[in-house]
């Protein structure tokens, strides 16, 4: 599957409020499924963005998608490391899912995005 594939099928499981097929997609969009070294720019800055819409600080959704970030550290950039460590030290308190909170207390606390 390729990755816009996999992120068209997170987004029909966001707007359908399906955990599970949210959970299969961000797998589906990992550099197993999707056979990359780095992850791609406009992947990082997407997910992202579906992290800031209000709606999804309440979301067990959201838990998911930010557990991205931590399963592929290895293939993120400086850059895109610092992309996330912004989002999350300017967002990370919003977030209200235990899973969510579980994330973004690992990825502040990990060496995932250093």
């Amino acid at each position: 599957m390729g990755i816009e594939t996999a992120y068209a099928k997170l987004l029909g499981c966001i707007a359908t409020n399906d955990v599970d097929g949210t959970q299969q997609a961000i797998f589906d969009l990992g550099s197993i499924h999707s056979e990359y070294d780095q992850v791609p720019d406009n992947l990082v800055e997407r997910l992202l963005t579906i992290l800031r819409n209000d709606r999804m600080y309440k979301s067990p959704l959201d838990g998911h998608i930010l557990s991205f970030f931590e399963f592929e550290s290895p293939r993120l950039t400086p850059h895109q490391k610092s992309l996330c460590i912004g989002f999350i030290n300017a967002h990370g308190d919003e977030f209200m899912h235990i899973h969510s909170q579980q994330m973004i207390a690992e990825l502040r606390e990990g060496n995932y995005l250093k």
